[in-house]
């Protein structure tokens, strides 16, 4: 979760709001260049997203098994402290 709000920040970062009718008359003055790059940075942001939502996908799919094997492996601990517990108070 942390890794896509971080991309999200980036995304939200790396856009900027114009308002000015100057800074719109800049913004169309930028060369092809400046707009590949934008171009190539926005792909790279949506594959990131994609994959990790791709990801949390896969993990939340497989949280039922773990989530039973968490609670066995839990179960072992609780079994293995109640008997250290119970051998020190004899």
């Amino acid at each position: 979760m942390l890794k896509i709000a971080q991309m999200m920040y980036k995304a939200m970062k790396s856009t900027e709001v114009y308002d000015d009718d100057e800074t719109n008359t800049q913004m169309m003055d930028f060369n092809t260049s400046s707009k590949l790059h934008n171009l190539k940075a926005a792909r790279q942001l949506a594959t990131e997203i994609t994959e990790s939502g791709a990801k949390l996908h896969d993990m939340l799919g497989a949280e039922r098994e773990m989530r039973a094997a968490r609670d066995k492996a839990l179960e072992f601990l609780d079994s293995i402290s109640r008997n250290l517990d119970q051998n020190t108070e004899q």
